[in-house]
């Protein structure tokens, strides 16, 4: 399935990255509160694996499983201010999705606001049955946003480069259908 060429909310643009991008998205890859908390090789942390990270991205789009990461930019100047997305975890409808804002743009509601449109297009357009979050232990902003956006706390479980194990959160279609009815 092809992604979507922009998503909108109130505030926000979500839309495929673009050569252009790169600058910002290094930014982000530097940034130690994100690369601290998430589960990232320490090879995609050097310059060279963040290009070559950048690069399958942009590639992925015109590919037959294109990787569903988006800019996420503020609607009226289309600035850069982080990145969300989803990943295929298997055949039974889970996807995983992510996360992660620039510094200076945290603790306004843009995770939030972007994230439920995550969840809308994922369980309106893709037909998504479930999604799931892998959050670091000491990322307590993640895991608050995870919650205020509806997903459960699944426990504890272990997850490729995380230690400790990693928090697993968790919504399903149905569990989403029914907080929109609220």
């Amino acid at each position: 399935m092809k992604a979507p060429e922009r998503l909108e909310t109130r505030r926000l643009v979500l839309r495929p990255y673009i050569d252009s991008d790169f600058k910002s998205f290094s930014l982000l890859m530097k940034d130690e509160s994100f690369s601290k908390n998430r589960y990232l090789t320490p090879e995609q942390l050097t310059p060279r694996g963040e290009k070559s990270l950048f690069s399958s991205i942009i590639n992925s789009y015109n590919s037959p499983e294109p990787i569903f990461a988006w800019v996420i930019c503020i609607k009226e100047n289309e600035d850069f201010i982080g990145t969300c997305g989803l990943k295929s975890l298997s055949d039974n409808g889970t996807v995983e999705c992510f996360y992660a804002l620039l510094p200076e743009y945290r603790r306004n509601g843009f995770a939030i606001e972007s994230m439920l449109k995550l969840l809308e297009f994922s369980f309106e357009e893709l037909k998504i049955l479930k999604i799931v979050i892998f959050i670091h232990p000491s990322n307590t902003p993640a895991w608050k946003v995870a919650e205020r956006i509806g997903m459960k706390y699944m426990g504890h479980i272990k997850h490729k480069n995380i230690i400790p194990k990693a928090m697993l959160f968790s919504i399903e279609e149905r569990e989403y259908k029914a907080q929109r009815l609220h």
